[in-house]
């Protein structure tokens, strides 16, 4: 009578762990995938030379790509590149000064007014507030652990500015490695992906892509797995504070209105 009983105990295991396998890989691409995460990142720089009382102004822009790590009720914290949210002061001529106007465009094809909060340019990293960022988005998770070598990958970017209300490319590849703080990707990119998210086969974050090689677009280099979680953890924790803080505030003010 034990051994049947066991026997049905495994028989019934086994169809409770293969219900469980069946239902993770009957979920689609799109479902796992954070599209509504991406953000499409738009950089102004308004160029300025005086001389001699005479001042002339000038404009050049840039673009990359970014994605959405948390939402708060004021707006929306940001991540991608530090070279595609700050602009190099040491390339530009003796005596021009530069300001950068920052501007996000979600998926659905809106605009929201963007901040740097920090970057940090040994790794290529920057974290950014979208005020008024709130709905129609959602947030890219952290993976809870890095990637290994051979895992298949995604990238959700827009090379060349290509990029549409509700369109956005999606590539495929796998994760190669790491050396230092670079984690090496092999999947097609170009200019306008720096700062686009990286992410495993449940669509959570791995990699920040910052660049890729000049003759072979088809190896990218990002920022590495643990660099990445620990700038993000700690961006969150330092510039989340006030946000609590007008939250608290925010809730206090409701309350006080509501019972009038």
């Amino acid at each position: 009578m034990a051994k049947i009983f066991n026997a049905v105990m495994i028989m019934l295991m086994m169809i409770t762990l293969t219900s469980c396998t069946s239902a993770n890989k009957s979920l689609s691409v799109s479902e796992v995938l954070p599209r509504e995460g991406y953000v499409f990142i738009k950089k102004i720089v308004n160029l300025r030379k005086c001389d001699d009382g005479t001042c002339m102004d000038g404009r050049i822009s840039s673009a990359g790509s970014g994605f959405i790590v948390k939402t708060t009720f004021k707006g929306s914290f940001v991540m991608t590149a530090s070279h595609v949210c700050v602009t190099n002061r040491a390339n530009l001529l003796p005596g021009v000064t530069a300001t950068d106007i920052l501007q996000v465009e979600t998926l659905a094809g809106k605009f929201y007014d963007a901040v740097v909060l920090s970057h940090n340019p040994d790794i290529d990293a920057c974290l950014m507030f979208a005020e008024n960022l709130t709905s129609g988005i959602e947030q890219v998770s952290l993976a809870s652990s890095p990637p290994v070598p051979g895992d298949k990958v995604y990238n959700i970017a827009s090379p060349y500015g290509i990029h549409y209300p509700n369109v956005v490319p999606i590539f495929e590849g796998r994760y190669i490695g790491e050396r230092g703080h670079k984690g090496f990707y092999t999947f097609d990119a170009g200019p306008g992906s720096s700062g686009s998210m990286i992410l495993n086969e449940d669509g959570e974050l791995i990699g920040l892509l910052h660049s890729v090689y000049r003759d072979m677009h088809q190896i990218v280099v990002s920022v590495d797995y643990t660099s990445l979680k620990q700038f993000i953890q700690r961006g969150l924790i330092e510039h989340s504070t006030s946000h609590h803080r007008e939250m608290h505030d925010w809730n206090i003010y409701s309350s006080n209105k509501i019972n009038l």
